[in-house]
């Protein structure tokens, strides 16, 4: 029986074959190295088993014009962490947001332990932008991840996402996208490259990205 692929690798196995339909059989034949095992590891795995709260918190001059996407993106962040770190469970972002609402917000750490989280993945939203002059969208943030480990009151991860693009090289005309079609684009490029850092991955994942803008 053949392997079976999660929605995620099916998602970039259709992007990257689109663009070869009309280039004839051998290209089609030589497309099925895609179908590979993930060939590069997690650079964190210690979410495996966890009982792990995401939680991204956009700087205060964010708070008011994209505290939504910082919303969104913790969102999505869980629940590609869902989908693939094994044994992982994930607080729910109702349950986090709820919490937020009755509370002063402290610190990450303080949420992490009163909704008796093993790890929280804390995401400091330091830039969001998705402009690039009046006609063009090309999305740009900045954010910096750490993991924290409520037990033992340090942080055991820490990785900076330093003026992340996408598209990558290029940019796209406002009039072949509405901003939220483009804004849902962004965040779930920018989700999926922070969430990649705690699990396996095919190495050509990145690289499929861009295609999702064609």
């Amino acid at each position: 029986m053949a392997p079976r692929l999660s929605g995620t690798r099916f998602a970039i196995l259709m992007a990257l074959l689109l663009p070869l339909v009309g280039s004839g059989c051998q290209a089609l034949l030589t497309a099925a190295y895609l179908i590979a095992p993930e060939d590069t590891p997690a650079e964190f795995a210690g979410l495996r088993g966890k009982h792990v709260a995401v939680v991204c918190k956009p700087i205060v001059e964010l708070e008011f014009s994209d505290a939504g996407s910082a919303r969104e993106l913790a969102s999505l962040v869980g629940g590609l962490l869902s989908q693939n770190v094994r044994k992982a469970r994930i607080i729910d972002q109702q349950e986090i947001a709820r919490w937020i609402d009755e509370n002063a917000w402290v610190n990450f750490p303080t949420l992490g332990k009163a909704l008796d989280a093993d790890l929280v993945v804390g995401i400091d939203l330091e830039s969001f932008h998705m402009h690039e002059g009046s006609t063009l969208y090309r999305g740009k943030a900045t954010a910096h991840v750490r993991v924290f480990d409520i037990a033992q009151k340090k942080v055991v991860y820490s990785k900076r996402f330093d003026d992340f693009s996408f598209p990558a090289d290029s940019a796209i005309p406002t009039s072949d996208r509405s901003e939220a079609q483009f804004r849902a684009m962004f965040l779930q490029v920018l989700a999926g490259r922070i969430a990649r850092t705690f699990h396996a991955y095919d190495s050509r994942t990145n690289f499929a990205d861009d295609n999702l803008i064609f």
